[in-house]
């Protein structure tokens, strides 16, 4: 799935099937303010199910890529999304986890009124076994690790920032990868560990997204120039580096083989790489 900005005829977003890019009709209804909005968040499940906002009205839907219909599970406007099964995380207007078939609250903080208007939007991430979560960026250097079931803080991460763009588990749950904004700085963290991986490496400057591989031993990293380079993180050796794109490259996504990374940047292009040859 694509997101686009909409004009005249084409709608704000389209669906793909790979590897042959054979189109999918649209999803119906088009969930991005009747075609008028600009697709700003897009996050993809464990199976076939995408969450959707958009940059003017940032309300979540999750799309059914195969049926290419879609739903409303979450009220009010939202700043980021993380999926892992039925569990769906959400910040925004609320900082909450619900399953989103049910509708039900599996999560939210004891403070709901930790989140003050003008206080930094928190990012939460869930861990693959859907039984922990990571949340950080509340205005503090930490990052704090919860037990889903108890809902309580397992540990805190020192060397994060207080403001967050990017937070996310590798999908064996190994690593977790923290991205300032502004700065552009990575912080890497290794499972049962509460100081950063090598941070002589991954302390560096100028990313602006990331993705891992299906490994979860490498790490794609986008920067503000349009350069892409894959890491190994066991050591952080660079295996991998490309002058990707004319300007800032901000969207990564590995097929699910691991075979072939996809690139978006600001000069408008979507580009496919063959990696890890």
């Amino acid at each position: 799935m694509v997101g686009q900005k909409a004009s005249g005829r084409h709608r704000a977003l389209s669906r793909w099937q790979l590897p042959a890019f054979t189109r999918l009709p649209d999803p119906d209804p088009c969930p991005l303010s009747a075609d008028q909005d600009v697709c700003n968040l897009l996050v993809h499940g464990d199976d076939d199910t995408v969450a959707v906002a958009g940059l003017a009205e940032k309300r979540l839907s999750l799309i059914d890529l195969g049926a290419g219909s879609a739903t409303t599970p979450i009220d009010g406007e939202v700043e980021s999304v993380a999926m892992a099964g039925r569990l769906l995380a959400v910040t925004g207007t609320e900082v909450k986890i619900v399953d989103w078939l049910t509708g039900e609250s599996v999560w939210h903080p004891d403070q709901p009124d930790r989140h003050e208007p003008d206080s930094p939007t928190p990012l939460i991430t869930l861990h693959p076994s859907g039984k922990s979560f990571a949340i950080g960026g509340w205005g503090n250097a930490v990052v704090e690790l919860y037990s889903l079931s108890a809902g309580e803080v397992t540990a805190s991460l020192a060397g994060s920032s207080p403001r967050l763009r990017w937070l996310g588990f590798s999908p064996d749950g190994r690593y977790l990868l923290a991205i300032t904004p502004k700065t552009g700085a990575v912080t890497v963290w290794r499972t049962g560990e509460t100081d950063p991986h090598l941070p002589e490496v991954f302390g560096s400057m100028d990313y602006t997204a990331a993705a891992f591989h299906p490994d979860g031993e490498h790490c794609a990293m986008g920067m503000w120039s349009g350069y892409l380079g894959l890491h190994r993180l066991s050591d952080g050796v660079e295996v991998e580096t490309k002058e990707a794109h004319s300007s800032g490259l901000n969207a990564l996504g590995f097929t699910p083989d691991g075979k072939t990374l996809f690139t978006g940047g600001d000069d408008g292009k979507l580009l496919a790489w063959q990696v890890l040859d």
